[in-house]
């Protein structure tokens, strides 16, 4: 493994998890003493920076959404510093998935919002400056008028009000402004017999479980099944392609295939697509604008685990977290083919790793 540019330390950690102290916390923040007690069942499930990099939206297994909000000294104190939810929102269920306003800014408290699927309930709108509900968005089978929870959630970065929600064979389109209002759309991923007939392909089958949107508005979707669907015009347009994933490099045996997708990322181009599966220790790239055709996997990512692992681009690498405690970095994406070790590696937590950076802070 070659050596690195990079001297990660830490500056900053939460508290131990505790439901009790997520309610009603002040922002505080200490150094941090030699104190640990046992999370038992409390864990992060996932977590999401702001896009003005002043926040951190993390989500429990105890069903807490919680903001933490970053101290002015995080990068010049001299030793590591505690941190402490600003607030937090109980929910009655299980969030599925949550995504943060592409606008957030403290600066402009009105647009410090976030979205959340709760388990057969509405989309909510939350704040961290607001103890209550927003507003609601219902997701209601035609079937059997249950709620829908959507497994993923992405705001348009073409058009900040819309936001895309992903569920069995269906990618819904709301309006943020629309208070109690279902979809203004309803894109199915799996296309009637009519359009099959006429020409259409067969379409992305199962829960879509990620979605993320490209520098040139292709809208990617991936779903449990294991399946991977294009859409251009910003995911207002129609599919591009579809395609099931396959260990076409290697096989099971390798590691190469998984259970499920859950999330897809986009290199910084636009031309290279990375799925991210559970219970998989590789990263699958695509050549989209180019090939069309599988280019590599990033192996050796240590994620045998059904929990979302987070990975993320930065440049031309992938970051991501293992089971193990460590965070892996692999340079050059897009740049070479076949299997790829990771280049270098550092360790984060003495239990699971999930990666989460805020790009605009150089490394």
């Amino acid at each position: 493994m070659e050596g690195n540019q990079y001297h990660p330390r830490i500056v900053a950690s939460s508290e131990d998890l505790d439901p009790d102290g997520f309610k009603g916390a002040d922002p505080i923040s200490t150094s941090i003493d030699q104190e640990h007690r046992s999370l038992g069942s409390a864990y992060f499930k996932s977590a999401q920076w702001s896009p003005d990099g002043t926040s951190v939206l993390v989500s429990t297994a105890d069903h807490v959404l919680a903001t933490h909000i970053l101290p002015p000294e995080l990068l010049t104190s001299e030793s590591p510093l505690r941190l402490r939810p600003y607030s937090s929102h109980q929910s009655p269920e299980p969030v599925y998935a949550t995504a943060i306003h592409p606008s957030y800014t403290l600066q402009d408290p009105a647009s410090t919002l976030y979205l959340a699927s709760p388990r057969s309930l509405p989309i909510r709108l939350l704040s961290p400056f607001s103890p209550s509900l927003l507003a609601s968005y219902p997701l209601v089978s035609k079937t059997t008028e249950e709620y829908i929870a959507p497994h993923s959630l992405l705001f348009s970065s073409h058009d900040p009000k819309t936001f895309f929600a992903g569920s069995l064979n269906l990618i819904s389109i709301f309006d943020i402004n629309r208070n109690g209002e279902g979809p203004v759309e309803r894109m199915p991923t799996v296309p009637s017999k009519r359009t099959k007939i006429v020409g259409g392909i067969g379409g992305v089958k199962g829960i879509v479980s990620a979605l993320n949107m490209s520098s040139e508005g292709i809208l990617a979707a991936g779903t449990f099944s294991r399946w991977v669907g294009l859409y251009d015009a910003y995911g207002r347009g129609g599919s591009l392609g579809a395609f099931q994933l396959q260990g076409d490099i290697s096989g099971r045996q390798e590691g190469i295939g998984g259970t499920g997708v859950t999330q897809v990322l986009w290199s910084a181009d636009g031309r290279y697509l990375c799925v991210v599966e559970r219970c998989s220790d590789t990263i699958g790239i695509w050549d989209v604008r180019g090939t069309g055709k599988k280019l590599a996997c990033m192996r050796g990512r240590k994620a045998d685990t059904n929990q979302r692992m987070g990975v993320e681009v930065v440049g031309n690498e992938l970051w991501a977290g293992g089971v193990d405690g460590m965070v892996r970095v692999w340079h050059g994406l897009g740049k070479t083919e076949g299997l790829l070790d990771p280049t270098w590696e550092f360790k984060a937590h003495d239990g699971m790793s999930k990666v989460f950076i805020w790009k605009f802070v150089p490394l």
